[in-house]
């Protein structure tokens, strides 16, 4: 397995576990959420929720959210575009 793989692997793990990370607020916060469908109106409904939330902390906390998010979405892209550039 080389480098780029696993790359690719831990860009898909990362995005997961935000992707669940944003299921897992949504339901404490009330919403109804299914296991495996439904990411993005999750990820619809979690932008909301952000721009919503009053308070500071949690307005940080969702934000790294989103971030890490897009950030493991990003790598999974340019990684795979490396990977099926070779």
């Amino acid at each position: 397995m080389s480098w780029m793989e696993v790359g690719l692997v831990g860009s898909i793990v990362f995005a997961l576990h935000y992707f669940q990370q944003i299921k897992i607020t949504l339901k404490e916060r009330g919403y109804e959420v299914t296991l495996l469908t439904g990411w993005l109106s999750d990820y619809r409904r979690f932008k909301e929720l952000l721009r919503k939330e009053k308070d500071q902390r949690l307005q940080i906390k969702y934000q790294g959210i989103l971030n890490g998010l897009h950030l493991a979405l990003g790598g999974l892209v340019v990684i795979a575009t490396l990977m099926a550039s070779r």
